[in-house]
C-alpha cells in the first residue's frame, strides 16, 4: 500500500493504490470541476506518482497557492472568472521556475498555440486522460534539464567572474595569447600599466612588438620566444627571464607562458613578473654588504695604521736616539778621539744612520709602487755577485748568530736581465727576515735555479721558528706582523714582506712561502730571466756650456728635485747637465771636465756612495765631489733645496771627503757641505 493524497473540498485526504511505484509529486491544479480534477489525480496515481496536491479557482486562490513551494502546475483552460491566461502569467510575472500544463475540455489550434506562447509546456485534451501521466512525465523531465542548464550556466557565469576578477586582480601582468595566430587576445590591468597601452592598442600588436630585437644573452627575441611557446605546447611552463622594451627602456621580467586547455584554439596564459623592483631591492643589499665590508676594511685598516704608526715611530727614535746619544758624546769629549771605544762609537752612529735609512726608503718605495711610479732599470747581472753583495753587509749579524749560510746558484742561470738593485732589495729582506726569526747556531741556504724556460726562482730556506698556517695568510701584507704590541721579540716595521711582493709583481713575478711551525721556512720568488721595463736615462743638458762657465753634473732621477737644482745653480751662474743614474753620471764624468757634482744617495742603479766611490777611482776624478743627500727628505714637501748654510747640519770637508770645492766662486768655496738657494750665488 502506498499513501496518496485525493483533494476533498479544499483538504488533503489519504488514498491508496495498490502495486504502483511512488513518485512523490507536489501538484497545484487550477480547476473549476470537481470530476475533472478527481479524474486528473486518478489518472497520475496510475502513473505511479504519491500526490500532495490542491486546487484552486480562483486568481487570489492562486496567488496565495503560489507562496508555497510546486513542482507542477496544471491549470484548465476556461474556467468561470479565470483562465490558464491568466495562470501563466502569474507564474511569469513572479518569476517561478514551475512547469505548468494546461488542458482543455475543447480542442483547437489557437488556444493550444496561445498556451504555448504564453509558456506552457503542454496542451493537454481532457477527453484523452491516458495521456495526464506521460505529459507529466515529459514536463518533469525537461523542467529539471532545465533548471540544470540553468544552473550550469549561472555556474559557469560565477565562474567567469571569478575567473575575471582573478585576472584582473592579480598581482602580475597577464596576458591571454593565441598560440597560432601569434596575437593577443586580453590583457589584465598590471600588464596595461606595465607596457603603457590599452587593451586594444595591444591587441594589435604581436608579442615580439613588445620585445627589443635581441635579448641580453645576444640570442634574437623571435628565435627564442618561438623556443619557449613550442616548450608551453609540449606541456613544459618554466618561468624563465625576458627583457621587454617600453618607450625605449628594458624592463627585466620573469616571464612564464602556460597553454590553456581549449577545445579549438591554442591559447596561452602568459605571466609576467617585473623584476626592476627586486632589482633594486637586490642592488641595495649588495651594495649595503660593499659598504658594510668596506667599513670593516677600514676599521681594520685603521687598527692596522695605529699598529703601523705606533711600530713605526719606535723603530725611527730607537735608532735616532742612538745617532743622538753617541754624538753627544763624541761632541762632549766625553771619549778620546781616536780611541777604541770612539771607533765603535762612530761605527754605531753609521749603523744606526743605515738603518734609519732602510725605514725611510722602505717607505717610500711602498709609495712609489703603490702610485705606479717605481722605476725599473734592467741590465744584464751576475746572480753571484749580487749575492754576495747581499751577504756581505750580512756578514757581521750572521756571524754574531753563528749561523750557517749556503749560497747555490745552478750554471744554467746565465744572461740574466734585471733591475739590480731591486733584485738586491729582494733579496735582502729576505735573507734579513732568515737571520731575523732563524735562532743561534741555525742555518740558512740561498738557491737561485730556473722555472720553465721564461723564469727563475730565487728562495731562501731557514731553520728558524717556522710560520703557523693560520697565520701564512698575513704575510706580504702591507703593515702586517706576525708579532704585535710593545712585547714583541723582533724589530721591523711589518713593510719588508710587503714591499718584496710589490716589487716581484710589478716586474711580472710572483712571490710565496711554505713553512712548519717549528721547523723553518722557505720564502720564494719567481722572476722572468730577462725584463723588458725599460727607462731610458736623461741626456739633456738643461744649461749649455758656455764660455766662462764653472760646469756642474747633477745626478738625480726625480724631474721636480732636476729642476729646483737646476733653476738654483743656473741663477748662480753655473752651466748644468743632468744624469738621471749612476751609470750615465760615470759616462758624463768620463766624457768631459766637470767643476762639481752633486749626487743623490738613493739612484735607481746603485747608492750615491757607491756612485762616489766609483768617481774617486775613475783617473779624472780629481775633484772632490759634493755630495749631497737631498733624495728622501726632498719629498717631505718638496723642500729639497735651503735658503742658506744650515750651520747646524753643516760638516767639515776633513770630515766629509766626498765634498767638491769648485773653482771660480767669488770669495772662493768654504770647505763645508753647501746647498743651494734658488735665488742665486755662492754661500
Amino acid at each position: 500500500m502506498i499513501p496518496v493524497l485525493s483533494w476533498d473540498r479544499g483538504q488533503v485526504a489519504p488514498v491508496s493504490v495498490t502495486n504502483v511505484p511512488s513518485t512523490p509529486l507536489r501538484l497545484l491544479v487550477a480547476e473549476d470541476s470537481e470530476d475533472d480534477y478527481e479524474l486528473l489525480l486518478r489518472e497520475l496515481r496510475r502513473s505511479g506518482y504519491q500526490l500532495s496536491t490542491q486546487r484552486v479557482a480562483s486568481a487570489d486562490a492562486l496567488a496565495t497557492a503560489l507562496e508555497a513551494p510546486w513542482d507542477l502546475v496544471i491549470s484548465d483552460w476556461a474556467m468561470p472568472g479565470f483562465s490558464g491566461q491568466a495562470v501563466l502569467e502569474m507564474l511569469t510575472r513572479r518569476k517561478l521556475d514551475t512547469p505548468c500544463i494546461v488542458v482543455s475540455g475543447t480542442s483547437g489550434e489557437e488556444p493550444a498555440i496561445e498556451a504555448v506562447r504564453g509558456g506552457a509546456l503542454d496542451f493537454l485534451s481532457k477527453d484523452k486522460p491516458r495521456r495526464f501521466g506521460p505529459a507529466v512525465d515529459r514536463a518533469l523531465r525537461e523542467a529539471a534539464d532545465r533548471r540544470a542548464r540553468l544552473a550550469a550556466e549561472h555556474e559557469l557565469r560565477l565562474s567567469e567572474e571569478r575567473y575575471r576578477m582573478g585576472f584582473e586582480v592579480a598581482p602580475e601582468a597577464l596576458l591571454t595569447y593565441d598560440l597560432e595566430r601569434r596575437v593577443i587576445l586580453d590583457a589584465n590591468s598590471k600588464a596595461i600599466e606595465l607596457f603603457k597601452r590599452d587593451r586594444e592598442s595591444l591587441r594589435t600588436i604581436p608579442l615580439g612588438g613588445l620585445s627589443p630585437p635581441n635579448q641580453p644573452d645576444g640570442r634574437p627575441s623571435v628565435a627564442v620566444a618561438g623556443e619557449h611557446i613550442q616548450n608551453a605546447l609540449g606541456g613544459h611552463s618554466p618561468s624563465f627571464p625576458w627583457t621587454y622594451l617600453i618607450e625605449g627602456l628594458a624592463i627585466p621580467t620573469e616571464t612564464r607562458i602556460i597553454h590553456l586547455p581549449t577545445t579549438d584554439r591554442n591559447l596561452a596564459r602568459i605571466s609576467i613578473v617585473d623584476l626592476r623592483e627586486r632589482v633594486r631591492s637586490e642592488e641595495i643589499r649588495r651594495r649595503s654588504a660593499e659598504l658594510e665590508l668596506q667599513n670593516r676594511r677600514i676599521q681594520e685598516a685603521s687598527r692596522l695604521k695605529s699598529e703601523f704608526l705606533a711600530n713605526m715611530s719606535h723603530e725611527l727614535r730607537t735608532p735616532l736616539n742612538a745617532i743622538i746619544g753617541f754624538a753627544e758624546l763624541l761632541h762632549d769629549g766625553e771619549v778620546e778621539q781616536g780611541s777604541p771605544t770612539y771607533d765603535e762609537f762612530l761605527g754605531d752612529i753609521l749603523t744606526s744612520g743605515r738603518h734609519l735609512l732602510q725605514l725611510i726608503n722602505d717607505v717610500l718605495d711602498l709609495a712609489k709602487v703603490e702610485a705606479g711610479k717605481l722605476e725599473f732599470r734592467p741590465e744584464p747581472v751576475d746572480l753571484g755577485k749580487l749575492l754576495g753583495e747581499v751577504t756581505a753587509i750580512l756578514r757581521t749579524t750572521l756571524a754574531q748568530k753563528r749561523l750557517g749560510l749556503e749560497t747555490m746558484i745552478d750554471p744554467a742561470l746565465a744572461g740574466i736581465v734585471l733591475d739590480p738593485s731591486r733584485f738586491k732589495q729582494v733579496a735582502y729582506n729576505y735573507v734579513s727576515n732568515a737571520i731575523k726569526f732563524t735562532q743561534p747556531g741555525g742555518r740558512i741556504a740561498i738557491r737561485a735555479r730556473p722555472e720553465g724556460d721564461e723564469h727563475f726562482r730565487f728562495e731562501v730556506e731557514d731553520s728558524g721558528v717556522g710560520i703557523a698556517a693560520s697565520d701564512l695568510g698575513r704575510l706580504f701584507v702591507e703593515f702586517q706582523q706576525l708579532e704585535t704590541g710593545v712585547a714583541k721579540r723582533h724589530q721591523g716595521t711589518g713593510l719588508g714582506l710587503a714591499l718584496t711582493r710589490r716589487l716581484v709583481e710589478s716586474q711580472g713575478g710572483s712571490v710565496g712561502v711554505r713553512s712548519t711551525l717549528g721547523e723553518g721556512s722557505t720564502f720564494h720568488t719567481i722572476l722572468p730571466r730577462h725584463a723588458t721595463v725599460t727607462i731610458e736615462p736623461s741626456t739633456m743638458v738643461v744649461v749649455p756650456v758656455g764660455d766662462g762657465r764653472r760646469s756642474v753634473l747633477v745626478v738625480e732621477d726625480d724631474a721636480r728635485d732636476q729642476a729646483q737644482l737646476v733653476s738654483a745653480l743656473a741663477n748662480a751662474g753655473y752651466s748644468v747637465e743632468l744624469a738621471g743614474t749612476g751609470a750615465e753620471a760615470l759616462r758624463r764624468w768620463r766624457s768631459r771636465t766637470f767643476d762639481a757634482i752633486t749626487i743623490d744617495l738613493l739612484l735607481p742603479d746603485m747608492s750615491g756612495l757607491d756612485l762616489l766611490a766609483a768617481l774617486h777611482g775613475e783617473e779624472r776624478s780629481r775633484h772632490r765631489a759634493d755630495h749631497r743627500d737631498h733624495g728622501r727628505s726632498r719629498r717631505d714637501g718638496g723642500r729639497g733645496l735651503h735658503g742658506a748654510r744650515h750651520p747646524g747640519q753643516a760638516t767639515r770637508s776633513a770630515d766629509a771627503p766626498g765634498v767638491a770645492e769648485p773653482r771660480g766662486c767669488a770669495g772662493g768655496w768654504s770647505p763645508e757641505v753647501m746647498t743651494a738657494e734658488p735665488s742665486g750665488g755662492c754661500t
